[in-house]
């Protein structure tokens, strides 16, 4: 079955320690079933769009509502998202920690640092695929959607690199599943209202006091240093054993 990602994206202002990369996986109905409800939510409250940064501002014409009023509402966007999708997702990448290991990293044989954002859709678009594999549909594909901008061609860059990739392991293991990237334009669709919402309230429980409790409806990537020093270990490793066997492929076809 093929699977629908749309990602949005927080945090690359230069105003938050972190970056955040979120949305949700669902099927085509899914998508389309909640992008009308969704819509009919918005109209229903007599609102243009729906952006976070307006809503967790207090902007107006949040800032006009009363309490009991905000609280409905951001209910009934979680019902809607609840049930309407298989799962949300976000990867939260720690910016001076991905400096530094960026930092240290230089001139490594075989290292290629992404910037934050495109490291958040490389590492989403191998759990994704991973997830839906292991527990949901062996055979899955996954099509990839973001919002048009000035971070969208990194991330077809990212997705032309990784789908093009041959081999079982990470990074190239789930790449044959890859199906498809699409940019589309600012308001659109409301699905990437629904992605910006998503990555708001992740950055929210991030910087909250609150605890982070895995959830089965979601998946959290935390990207802190540990993290990303193993990301990008790995990668390499994976880099040298491909460059090595094709290597002895070689060598072994010119002895044949």
């Amino acid at each position: 079955m093929l699977y629908s990602m749309r990602l949005d994206e927080t945090g690359t202002d230069g105003l938050s320690d972190v970056t955040i990369v979120g949305g949700a996986v669902a099927t085509a109905d899914q998508w389309d079933n909640l992008e009308r409800k969704w819509a009919k939510l918005i109209s229903m409250y007599e609102l243009e769009d729906f952006q976070w940064k307006d809503w967790i501002g207090n902007r107006k014409p949040f800032s006009r509502w009363p309490p009991d009023k905000k609280r409905k509402f951001a209910k009934q966007q979680d019902e809607i998202i609840k049930k309407n999708t298989m799962f949300r997702c976000a990867v939260s990448v720690n910016k001076m920690a991905h400096d530094e290991v960026k930092e240290r990293m230089r001139g490594i044989k075989g290292f290629s640092p992404d910037s934050d954002y495109s490291l958040g859709i490389r590492a989403l678009m191998f759990r994704a695929c991973e997830d839906i594999a292991q527990n949901l549909d062996p055979n899955c594909r996954l099509s990839v959607m973001v919002e048009d901008g000035p971070w969208s061609s990194g991330a077809y860059k990212v997705y032309q690199s990784v789908s093009k990739m041959t081999g079982k392991w990470k990074p190239a293991k789930h790449a044959h599943r890859l199906a498809g990237f699409d940019a589309v334009p600012k308001g659109e669709r409301p699905s990437m209202s629904v992605a910006d919402y998503i990555c708001g309230t992740y950055l929210r429980l991030l910087n909250s006091e609150r605890r982070l409790v895995p959830s089965k409806s979601g998946l959290l990537i935390v990207m802190d240093a540990d993290r990303l020093y193993n990301w990008y270990d790995r990668m390499i490793v994976e880099k040298q054993s491909r460059r090595q066997f094709a290597s002895f492929r070689q060598q072994r076809n010119a002895e044949q």
